[in-house]
């Protein structure tokens, strides 16, 4: 590998998308590879060094899955056993009646986003945080599907089984995953908020909102509610992510050199599960890993991002390599593709990369039909018809992704994503039972059902 010539493109890289820091590890035919590009915060000086941490976003769910993963394999909990009998004798579990969705949910379903809970869940304020009274939250009014039948990507999901971590292991999520992974894996990882007495937010890079049209850089903190931090509350370094990957090469290849849990433990997470179908994400989803087409098979992935920050990983078990690149700009996701888009003539090397899909057809005319407002949680989605500008469809997500939406006759529809770097997002429309278009929309992952429509419609 012509070293010089990677690591000054990874530079360019970040200079073009105007992103003040950036880490990329690479482990490959048995060596790591380690670069690194920019300052920690813009004006300060302190240069980005292969220890640096950065916020990983929902990235973290992989540490959280292979905790539960270790519970398994200890002999705590079982993938399918429901949720409401390992949590039997607990608070929380006598808010679960027998007919209630909870009841039939399991830590399989939770972990792959399979569990009909909607993707984000901000329950009561409280004075502390706690995981019991966000699970009773859950219970009362976060369903919003059939467990087991379809894939909705959950942060919510990951709280809950996050309650029943702390259930099993006796300590907190965060006493817990110190114990069980941090520490055991040699792994230099800190949380973006700790609220244990005593304890404060380990040092992290600051995260950058990057504004194209102007060229200006703001940083601005990372921040996770303390009842979400297992969805996307940590913060490390991409060579931490590279040696966390590890543990899940194939045979012949070089493992973690500390203890995580043995390779058929850790299988379920990149298994994947059929009732997930990703239509936006990835090709398909385990008990915690993404999968995403390589030009040999599958690879195990996640992307993650907070707060101005961006972090992507993939594992290719078959040939033994482990890929992560963190930055602190919220245009970390344009790098990332254009980096994927590179690697090939860089490096030989074809990563696993999941294609957004595209509108097939004509475009599609009732477009006037589409328009309303669509909810999942916390998460709302409005598309607006602008008949005054020919029947143009306009997406605004509470996220901040806002764009012109391009609708198939196949009702796939795009969105271009100006503040990110212009960045391509893609979901589909999906018809209701008497052929009515969009009471439901799936969105980077999410079903969104319209607001209004009956929740019998998502069964």
């Amino acid at each position: 590998m012509d070293v010089d010539t990677f690591s000054g493109r990874v530079r360019e890289l970040t200079a073009e998308h105007r992103i003040p820091g950036a880490q990329l590890s690479l482990y490959r035919d048995g060596t790591l590879w380690e670069f690194c590009a920019g300052v920690e915060r813009t004006g300060s000086g302190r240069p980005v060094t292969p220890r640096s941490r950065f916020a990983y976003g929902s990235v973290s769910k992989l540490f959280t899955a292979a905790l539960v993963m270790q519970l398994v394999e200890d002999g705590e909990a079982e993938l399918d056993t429901p949720v409401t009998e390992l949590l039997a004798g607990f608070p929380g579990h006598a808010a679960v009646g027998a007919g209630h969705p909870m009841a039939r949910v399991t830590l399989r379903q939770l972990l792959s986003h399979t569990a009909g809970l909607v993707s984000d869940h901000e329950g009561a304020p409280l004075r502390t945080p706690s995981l019991r009274r966000y699970f009773e939250s859950v219970v009362r009014d976060g369903h919003f599907g059939v467990p087991g039948r379809a894939f909705s990507y959950s942060n919510t999901g990951y709280a809950v089984a996050a309650y029943v971590i702390e259930v099993l292991t006796g300590q907190s999520w965060w006493d817990s995953l110190e114990s069980y992974v941090m520490l055991p894996a040699g792994l230099d990882l800190a949380f973006v908020e700790d609220p244990r007495p005593g304890r404060r937010p380990g040092a992290t890079v600051s995260g950058h909102a990057v504004d194209l049209s102007t060229g200006r850089t703001e940083p601005v903190g990372f921040y996770c509610e303390s009842t979400l931090a297992a969805a996307g509350g940590i913060a490390g370094s991409a060579t931490d992510l590279v040696r966390f990957g590890r543990a899940f090469l194939g045979e012949g290849h070089e493992a973690l050199d500390s203890d995580l849990a043995e390779p058929e433990a850790l299988a379920p997470m990149g298994r994947a599960v059929p009732a997930a179908e990703p239509f936006g994400l990835a090709a398909g989803w385990g008990a915690g890993w993404g999968l995403y087409p390589g030009a040999d098979g599958l690879w195990l992935g996640h992307d993650g991002t907070l707060d101005g920050g961006s972090c992507n990983v993939r594992v290719d078990p078959a040939s033994g390599t482990v890929l992560a690149f963190t930055t602190n700009a919220t245009t970390g996701l344009a790098a990332w593709l254009d980096l994927v888009g590179e690697l090939d003539d860089l490096l030989g090397l074809r990563i696993g990369h999941y294609e957004q899909p595209l509108p097939a057809g004509r475009p599609y005319h009732g477009t006037a039909a589409l328009a309303g407002e669509f909810v999942n949680g916390e998460l709302a989605i409005r598309v607006s018809h602008e008949a005054h500008d020919g029947g143009t469809l306009r997406l605004d997500a509470d996220n901040g992704v806002s764009g012109v939406l391009t609708v198939g006759s196949d009702l796939v529809f795009s969105v271009t994503a100006a503040d990110q770097g212009d960045v391509l997002f893609s979901g589909r429309f999906l018809s209701s039972a008497d052929g009515r278009p969009a009471d439901l929309m799936q969105y980077n992952g999410r079903t969104l059902r319209r607001a209004g429509v009956a929740s019998r419609q998502a069964a």
